[in-house]
C-alpha cells in the first residue's frame, strides 16, 4: 500500500491530473463555442440598398448663372448666361460660378479675366466674406492700365454678388494665398470689397 500512495502522491502523477482536467474543460468549452455557432443565424446576402441613390453621386439640377465678360466691340461688362450644375452648399457653388468665369470665353466676348489664371481656394466665412484665391497670373497677366484692372475686379465682384446674394457680402480677392493691395498697381484690393 505505501507504494500506491508514493504513486498517487507523486509529483507526476500530480502533473498529469491538472493536465487531463485541463485538456477536458478546454474540450468542453469548444463544444459549446462549437453548439453556439451553430445557432447564429448567417445571412446569405447583405440587405438590400434604399432604391435612391446616394445624394453625393447624384448630379445636381441644371441652374442659369450670370458670368460678367465683355462683348467684343464695348467696354462695359454684360452678363452672359451660363447653366452650371450647381452643388447645394455656397462655397461649392461660389467655386463653380467663378471657374465658369475664369473659362468662359464665347464668340463676341472679351475675358477681363487674364489667360492662365487659375483659382486655387475658395473659403465663405461666418461674416459672409468669401475669400478667392487666385493664381499669380491673375495679376501678372494684366494688360491695359487702370481699365483693365477695374474691368477685373469688376467682373469678380459682380458674378459672385449676383449669383449669391444671400451667401456673400463682401468679397476677399488673394494672389497664391496672400492678400495683395492691388493687381496691377490701380486699385486698392488690400481689403475686402464690396460691388
Amino acid at each position: 500500500m505505501s507504494l500506491f500512495r508514493k504513486i498517487i502522491h507523486s509529483r507526476i502523477f500530480i502533473i498529469w491530473g491538472i493536465t487531463l482536467v485541463t485538456i477536458a474543460i478546454c474540450l468542453a468549452i469548444v463544444l459549446l463555442l462549437i453548439a453556439n455557432s451553430k445557432r447564429t443565424a448567417i445571412q446569405d446576402a447583405p440587405p438590400e440598398l434604399p432604391n435612391q441613390a446616394n445624394p453625393t453621386d447624384m448630379l445636381p439640377s441644371l441652374k442659369d448663372v450670370n458670368i460678367f465678360l465683355l462683348e467684343s466691340t464695348e467696354h462695359e461688362l454684360t452678363p452672359f448666361r451660363v447653366e452650371l450644375h450647381l452643388y447645394a452648399e455656397p462655397t461649392e457653388q461660389l467655386k463653380q460660378i467663378i471657374s465658369a468665369l475664369i473659362q468662359t470665353t464665347p464668340t463676341n466676348y472679351r475675358n477681363p479675366i487674364p489667360r492662365g489664371t487659375l483659382l486655387n481656394e475658395v473659403y465663405i466665412d461666418t461674416q459672409k466674406t468669401a475669400y478667392l484665391d487666385f493664381s499669380h497670373h491673375l495679376a501678372d497677366g494684366q494688360i491695359g492700365g487702370t481699365t483693365a484692372e477695374i474691368m477685373s475686379v469688376n467682373a469678380i465682384l459682380r458674378t459672385v454678388f449676383n449669383a449669391l446674394p444671400e451667401s456673400v457680402k463682401h468679397v476677399q480677392i488673394l494672389i497664391d494665398g496672400k492678400e495683395v493691395e492691388t493687381l496691377a498697381g490701380h486699385l486698392n484690393i488690400s481689403q475686402p470689397l464690396r460691388y
